[in-house]
């Protein structure tokens, strides 16, 4: 299944929402870098002598059809990595590794153009999309998109961790935020809606700027877009993380926020890699702390 989708009651009692889970093709790395004890350039580094690959990780997007717009949480893979020669402008090492240390599938079809086209959704009727970090399988899709508002973290957009701006298309829509508000126990969060039931919050470690995006519904539910602060529910409570993490502790400390989050209040949890992403939405199964 490539499309799962939920309706839930606005944080208001009111209104209604309607939330995609738009799959754009799948990845995967090498066994060790997928799950280390030491994450870092090192690990990533040994991982090079591994022959095995873990198991294949869908890419998620994730389309909120809100009653101020409709927004579009990243934007998934392209196609375009298929084609020879994609990384050859990027440096020696990053070339080598996604060329060799990666694998991906995905075909013209699965972009997320064509994934927003299936539930009735033209590229050019997006509101906004909102990214919550920089990585190619995160932003290969911003082609579809020449004028639409692009969202980012202020800091992620200036250190660009793992990032390749050489890659990204022309003329793109980028507009940087500063996290100056509050949610709960989070800190630098902005609020994306009026109503403030869309939230962008900081939670680095994958990424010195990576970010998270929580869309809070009624009955104190929270459904929260992590992007790669972990990679599924287990690995969260678990604080498990792969080579490719910029910064080990920060990302600890970004997870048990949303652990301690999840404590308060209902948290379904939907990273962009996790399969189990279409039984816990359609579930509404949340975070078991205890």
């Amino acid at each position: 299944m490539d499309i799962v989708s939920k309706e839930v009651v606005a944080s208001n009692g009111v209104d209604k929402v309607k939330v995609y889970g738009l799959k754009t093709g799948k990845l995967a790395v090498k066994k060790s870098a997928h799950s280390t004890r030491r994450p870092g350039l090192l690990s990533t580094m040994i991982s090079f002598r591994d022959s095995e690959y873990g198991d294949w990780l869908p890419v998620w997007s994730w389309l909120i059809v809100h009653p101020e717009g409709t927004f579009l949480v990243d934007t998934g893979l392209s196609s375009d990595v298929n084609q020879l020669g994609y990384f050859k402008k990027l440096d020696f090492v990053s070339k080598y590794y996604f060329e060799k240390q990666m694998k991906f599938d995905i075909s013209r079809k699965e972009e997320i153009d064509y994934q927003l086209k299936k539930v009735g959704v033209e590229p050019e009727l997006i509101s906004k999309i909102i990214l919550t970090h920089l990585h190619i399988d995160h932003v290969g899709g911003m082609k579809h998109f020449p004028n639409i508002p692009i969202l980012v973290n202020e800091i992620e957009w200036k250190t660009k961790d793992g990032a390749f701006p050489v890659l990204f298309p022309s003329g793109m829509n980028i507009q940087p935020l500063k996290l100056e508000s509050r949610y709960e126990s989070l800190e630098k969060c902005h609020y994306l809606t009026e109503s403030k039931d869309l939230i962008m919050f900081h939670t680095p470690g994958h990424t010195r700027g990576h970010t998270s995006i929580a869309l809070i519904s009624n009955g104190n539910r929270m459904y929260l877009f992590g992007g790669d602060v972990a990679y599924s529910a287990d690995r969260l409570i678990n604080k498990t993380f792969s080579a490719t993490v910029k910064n080990y502790k920060e990302n600890i400390v970004s997870c048990k926020k949303i652990i301690d989050l999840a404590k308060k209040m209902k948290i379904v949890f939907l990273p962009t890699h996790d399969i189990g992403n279409i039984e816990r939405l359609e579930n509404n199964d949340e975070i078991n702390v205890y």
